[in-house]
């Protein structure tokens, strides 16, 4: 009479490795492409969040003082995020003007990002004269 066998086998055992590896190098891509999106949107983030900056400078600045603000190419950092500025300034009348704002981020020049609006001066402004 045979006694039953305890344990596994050798080819039971290299199964089960087989299979625990597939399953640990799937979870490693998942956990590289999570990375690099992270890495991605963290650039996303800090370059809009620039954006909005410069922005909110430029439309905190008086109407008067907008021919006279410099358009030369910055260069910023904010925290650990360095970017450069470009800005251009074109009057669309007597009381209107075009701005257009490009941020580069230094890290990243190919993911540069810009806005556009119109700054006006209000007919109703005390500082409008002769409007």
């Amino acid at each position: 009479m045979s006694t039953p066998r305890k344990g596994f086998s050798l080819i039971e055992v290299l199964v089960a490795m087989t299979m625990l590896s597939v399953i640990l190098l799937s979870i490693a891509k998942i956990s590289i492409a999570i990375g690099v999106r992270a890495r991605t949107n963290d650039v996303v983030a800090k370059r809009a969040a620039a954006l909005q900056l410069e922005a909110n400078k430029l439309g905190a600045v008086p109407f008067a003082s907008l021919a006279t603000w410099s358009t030369a190419a910055q260069t910023f950092n904010k925290g650990n995020f360095q970017y450069s500025r470009r800005l251009t300034i074109t009057a669309a009348g007597a009381s209107r003007y075009q701005i257009k704002i490009v941020v580069i981020p230094s890290a990243d020049s190919a993911r540069k990002d810009s806005i556009m609006f119109d700054r006006t001066l209000s007919p109703g402004s005390p500082l409008c004269k002769g409007c």
